[in-house]
């Protein structure tokens, strides 16, 4: 009786119940026809893109990549005609890559379906298809397209089964000229060794009159032990022109002062001999102190060349720490020696803290590597007592862990 008096009687409390159960359904209402409009211009504009087949575009891209805070600015200037039987790169392109303030490091490159060629403003290497077939495709993701216009899939614009899946939810906004869709997952999942992703974000801005995305964001977020990262790009398509000069995508294309080779593949450099001793070095730490190896013997040491954008350095770290935390009172020093991050502009002192490392981490120049044959990342050396090599391993994954671990013990236990 008392909720029926403060509401007015009974048939006020039935107005009210009618008129929040009526709210509620337009509120569904609303929403439902909200994401059927979102889905309905995310469908046009996924089409109008799978129906360009070439064109001439300039593009910007912002990238801030996970490991640093700092935004990067690269112009692309693309001519490009799809290919569909192509498995490599799925079109041809004539791509001129500027990097604004570091003049030096533009390049071009030019793919025709049976050759990539990549050169400066006076020499270049080709590279058959015939011949080159994997290293090409290891080496795809080094080109960095407008993707929603290239890319066969037309990414980052969502396909029907991404748009039914539940995991993803869309919201729409507009401006005078634009539709602009988000459409978010933050459902964790795996994002390489020892990474989760914790968020995936993408912001689509699509022209109202031609339907083409002119602007997409994408961000990450990602955890690796206590550490939680950001990854951003932002691509802008300055202009685009759905006609293409064919002549661009031939091998004529490229200016006659430009000289040009077969590409000839970097030679790995075989692992120092075992049984010679470890080349010397005097190092840094962080707290400013010096590291001389040679005054290590009496030790058996490991040393990891690492860095920190480095993904499968970073999945290392762990079990690198749990060996120095196991042996460092066994006679064993764990050394970590890093030749590419800035200690302070790098912010490594949080960057180590936040996994947990605390095992000596030096710093080199580029030319130690080098010296130590150094050929991918991480390269894990192991030394005796004596300061001889024993044992190069390059990479890592957790399936080595136990053997490194028995290395280390069988090492520890010859005296």
């Amino acid at each position: 009786m008392i909720l029926l008096r403060s509401f007015g009687g009974p048939s006020a409390v039935l107005r009210r119940i009618l008129l929040l159960a009526f709210l509620a359904m337009s509120t569904l209402a609303a929403h439902a026809q909200n994401s059927n409009e979102t889905i309905r211009i995310l469908r046009l504009s996924h089409e109008k893109c799978q129906s360009i087949q070439q064109g001439h575009y300039v593009m910007e891209h912002w990238n801030k990549n996970m490991m640093n805070k700092d935004t990067t600015v690269t112009r692309y200037t693309c001519d490009f005609k799809k290919l569909p039987a192509d498995t490599l790169f799925g079109k041809a392109f004539n791509m001129f890559t500027e990097f604004p303030g570091h003049e030096e490091w533009n390049d071009h490159a030019l793919y025709t379906g049976n050759e990539l060629v990549t050169y400066d403003d006076t020499v270049g290497d080709i590279m058959s298809c015939e011949l080159w077939t994997e290293k090409i495709k290891g080496i795809c993701h080094n080109f960095i397209f407008y993707d929603a216009l290239t890319h066969k899939s037309s990414y980052p614009l969502p396909d029907e089964e991404r748009m039914a899946d539940n995991a993803y939810t869309y919201s729409l906004s507009e401006t005078s000229s634009c539709y602009k869709v988000d459409y978010i997952k933050t459902e964790p999942e795996p994002a390489g060794p020892g990474m989760q992703c914790i968020r995936y974000e993408v912001e689509l801005w699509i022209n109202k009159e031609s339907l083409l995305p002119v602007q997409y964001t994408i961000a990450y977020d990602l955890v690796q032990r206590q550490d939680t990262m950001c990854q951003y790009d932002l691509f802008k398509l300055l202009t685009f022109d759905a006609k293409v000069d064919e002549s661009r995508l031939t091998m004529e294309s490229i200016p006659a002062s430009v000289t040009l080779s077969d590409y000839v593949p970097y030679e790995v450099p075989e692992p120092l001999t075992e049984g010679t001793p470890a080349p010397d070095w005097s190092l840094p730490t962080l707290a400013g102190d010096t590291v001389r190896l040679a005054n290590l013997k009496g030790k058996v040491v490991l040393i990891d060349f690492f860095y920190k954008s480095c993904a499968p350095c970073c999945a290392a770290l762990p079990f690198l720490q749990s060996l120095h935390e196991k042996y460092k009172d066994n006679g064993f020093v764990m050394i970590g020696i890093d030749p590419y991050d800035d200690p302070v502009k790098g912010e490594m002192s949080a960057f180590l803290a936040k996994r947990g490392v605390t095992y000596t981490v030096l710093f080199s120049d580029r030319e130690l590597p080098k010296t130590y044959h150094v050929s991918g990342y991480p390269t894990l050396i192991f030394l005796n007592r004596e300061g001889n090599i024993v044992k190069t391993q390059y990479g890592f994954s957790t399936a080595l862990e136990k053997t490194l671990e028995e290395q280390l013990k069988k090492m520890l236990q010859n005296r």
